[in-house]
């Protein structure tokens, strides 16, 4: 069980990559999708590392909170309702519906 799941989008890979680097930096121990392996079980392998995490992070971003971005808001949604949510904004956006309070 990891300590942190990060949920974000392909696309901002790269300055999420910083991000995961900078809390294992600090000891914590970051799932994000990066290694998961493909087939048909990926489905699974996010479900079980999101249930298991302590916090997850949502890194919000152009990408993330656009029509596009429906599983980060989906981990979100099951993130917020566990609560242990912490929203992080990479951009100036504003997140989607019922993450704004």
């Amino acid at each position: 069980m990891n300590e942190v799941f990060v949920s974000y989008k392909r696309e901002d890979e790269a300055r999420v990559g910083r991000l995961v680097q900078a809390l294992e930096g600090t000891g914590l121990s970051v799932w994000w999708d990066r290694g998961l392996s493909g087939g048909e079980s990926w489905r699974r392998q996010i479900q079980a590392a999101l249930d298991g995490a302590k916090c997850v992070i949502v890194v919000w971003t152009h990408d993330s909170v656009g029509p596009a971005g429906d599983f980060v808001r989906d981990e979100a949604g099951q993130a917020k309702r566990r609560g242990v949510l912490v929203p992080v904004f990479f951009d100036r956006v504003t997140p989607p519906l019922g993450f704004g309070e």
